[in-house]
């Protein structure tokens, strides 16, 4: 018993930047092709208030309103399109956005904002931070 208490001292006193690391779990990301909508219109008979979700077959994935999500929240434009959208499930109906391709003609294309006067580009409208322009939603082939 004495041995158990002086090794879990030992391993307690030992500088953290000395001890194993461990590594992370691996990220799973998904890429999730469908129509995104604005999620009154799939909801509002239920009673229930949300902003925007993805529709796959059917299913609808609310979308986080984070960094890479919020760009659905902000400009209608992007709603009723075809997309493949990567990210990830959190609490299993929750989608978070990691990437966004719009699809045209059944073609992927990389959507983003542009700002041609400091040639900045941003993943949701806002005005450039920059000289304070609007910025321009841009749309372009992939693999040009």
């Amino acid at each position: 018993m004495r041995a158990g208490i002086l090794l879990a001292l030992a391993v307690a006193s030992t500088p953290l930047w000395f001890r194993p690391v461990q590594a992370a779990p691996e990220e799973k990301f998904t890429h999730f092709t469908g129509d995104v909508v604005a999620l009154k219109a799939v909801f509002e008979k239920e009673g229930v208030k949300l902003d925007r979700a993805l529709v796959v077959d059917g299913k609808s994935y609310p979308i986080i309103k984070d960094v890479s999500g919020r760009r659905f929240s902000k400009d209608d434009r992007l709603l009723n399109k075809k997309y493949q959208i990567t990210g990830r499930l959190v609490g299993g109906t929750m989608l978070q956005v990691i990437s966004v391709r719009s699809i045209k003609d059944g073609k992927l294309h990389d959507i983003y904002y542009w700002c041609d006067i400091c040639a900045i580009r941003r993943s949701e409208m806002n005005d450039c931070e920059c000289c304070g322009a609007p910025m321009e939603l841009r749309e372009e082939l992939l693999g040009k």
